[in-house]
């Protein structure tokens, strides 16, 4: 019994790590991601613009690409 629930607790685990990383966004000014399904065609989007405002829409996958905006100094 002892087995049956560490396995039960084990695979819950791994579950959640996937979710986990299924939910990989930008954690910083200027970056974005988008997200594909399985036929390759854009589900979802995430980004930190430049000013730090926050953008998400759409299903959040494992399957992304990722990039950058280009950021100007801040002028002084």
């Amino acid at each position: 019994m002892q087995r049956k629930v560490a396995a039960l607790l084990g695979a819950a685990a791994a579950v959640a790590m996937g979710a986990a990383i299924a939910a990989v966004g930008p954690t910083g000014p200027g970056q974005f991601y988008y997200y594909y399904n399985d036929a390759g065609q854009v589900v979802g989007y995430q980004a930190i613009r430049c000013d730090g405002t926050r953008e998400a829409w759409g299903k959040f996958t494992r399957n992304y690409a990722d990039g950058y905006f280009i950021c100007d100094p801040d002028p002084t």
